[in-house]
């Protein structure tokens, strides 16, 4: 199916009443945030657990990247599970599941259980994304879905802003344990409102007829039948230029993100000696600002430029450049010897690049064939989190203990956002549906 162009919302004939599409796309950003919130209080609580474990900077590398090493190997059997049972059962068992390791993790003792833990945690987590891009092409029209996209993704950010505070306090009055109990309590009772709430479109107990038609209308997928054999989407993902322009073109992304999620607490600790509080604070802020810009430039400003008539290719490229080139600002940070400076730098470069990510997750659906989404968004997430979350976790580590500095590990981050941008620009080209016959489909 074309995307049509709209000029202007009054072209748009949308649902009246209750548009239970919305409350859907909160109850992802919710999910995301709490998958965060486990990365973000692992990251935070990193010098404790250093000192509690006995860990070095390598050491304490592999806790973050050992969860990301199970969390990766799942990305791809995760996509074709979601579209063969869809996203409801499979992020419902992830999310009981994590939320009792998440507890378990809080009364824990040796380093062979910390990784265990930190192993199985991982493989439980692995639906989150490819299911929030997967509900949300089945949820909502394409000029509606990059703010969509945009909210959840944002979410992994104000993760941070969340997170980084609660569990540092916790830390401070209480102790690590406390904060992973107080997280694991959280994430049960989330996981009972969706367990309750969550179905696709076709099955939701309150959507209504006109929101249905209104969604398949203009674009949603609002369906999880797969239309092709699993191992025939593979074999024609695999070996389509466009998936690999926007899967190593996010990865570009993704590198300087990881690597700013998991370590960031700690290189304001460590580079400019201060306390675990303001560390935490020093490290929301940036990531308030991604969550921001996430929103209102890669999903807010990216649909009201397409609705009023702007061509999605021109848009969607437009962004990506100008959000990567500013995304280079964070390397500032290894220039300055001050903490609230440094800040500001990765405050820029993160708010650049978390404007392209939307854009990201809304080309894998757009590109993907008919049932594939999960398939298509899994390959995405593979790739950001094989180099994202498993290099830039284990080789800053291994970089901070030889080099006694994050400066090299931030130039690294810098490199690869610079394939990325290549990958997204030459690589990918247009932004068509990869067919399974001689054409494809283009998004004007």
């Amino acid at each position: 199916m074309k995307e049509r162009i709209f000029m202007g919302d009054a072209a748009i004939q949308r649902p009246k009443g209750k548009n239970t599409r919305w409350a859907i796309s909160s109850l992802l950003c919710s999910i995301i945030i709490l998958n965060y919130f486990d990365r973000v209080a692992i990251a935070v609580a990193a010098p404790e657990l250093q000192d509690s474990f006995n860990l070095s900077a390598t050491e304490i590398g592999i806790v973050f990247s050992i969860y990301n090493y199970a969390y990766t190997m799942m990305q791809l059997p995760i996509g074709t599970m979601l579209d063969k049972w869809g996203v409801s059962w499979i992020t419902r068992i992830g999310m009981a599941v994590w939320s009792i390791l998440t507890i378990i993790f809080a009364f824990i003792s040796g380093k062979l259980l910390l990784y265990l833990l930190r192993f199985l945690t991982g493989i439980m987590s692995a639906s989150a994304f490819p299911a929030a891009s997967k509900a949300t092409a089945n949820w909502f029209p394409y000029h509606e879905r990059g703010l969509a996209n945009s909210l959840f993704d944002s979410a992994a950010k104000f993760s941070n802003v969340l997170g980084g505070p609660l569990v540092a306090l916790l830390i401070t009055f209480y102790d690590w344990r406390t904060a992973f109990l107080v997280l694991g309590i959280i994430n049960v009772i989330f996981t009972l409102i969706f367990w309750s709430y969550y179905d696709e479109p076709g099955r939701h107990k309150t959507i209504s007829e006109e929101e249905i038609n209104y969604i398949q209308k203009y674009g949603a997928n609002a369906s999880d039948i797969p239309v092709h054999r699993a191992k025939d989407v593979w074999k024609k993902l695999f070996t389509s230029r466009k998936v690999w322009g926007v899967t190593i073109g996010f990865t570009g992304y993704g590198y300087t993100f990881n690597l700013l999620l998991l370590w960031l607490p700690t290189y304001f600790k460590e580079e400019f000696q201060v306390d675990l509080l303001s560390s935490s604070l020093l490290t929301a802020i940036p990531w308030l600002i991604a969550s921001i810009t996430g929103v209102a430039v890669g999903g807010w400003l990216v649909d009201r430029l397409i609705q009023k008539g702007h061509k999605s290719n021109r848009v969607y490229k437009g962004i990506i450049i100008i959000g990567m080139l500013i995304g280079f600002s964070f390397l500032g940070a290894i220039l300055t010897s001050n903490p609230i400076l440094s800040m500001v730098f990765i405050s820029i470069g993160l708010a650049g690049i978390s404007a392209t990510a939307p854009i990201g997750w809304t080309i894998a659906s757009k590109i993907s064939p008919p049932g594939a989404q999960g398939q298509t968004s899994s390959i995405v997430n593979f790739s950001n989190n094989l180099f994202g979350g498993i290099m830039a976790a284990a080789l800053t580590g291994y970089l901070v203990d030889k080099t006694g500095s994050f400066h090299l590990s931030f130039m690294i981050a810098g490199a690869v956002l610079a394939i990325g941008l290549f990958f997204y620009t030459i690589v990918l080209g247009d932004i068509k549906t990869v067919e399974f016959g001689e054409t494809e489909k283009e998004s004007k």
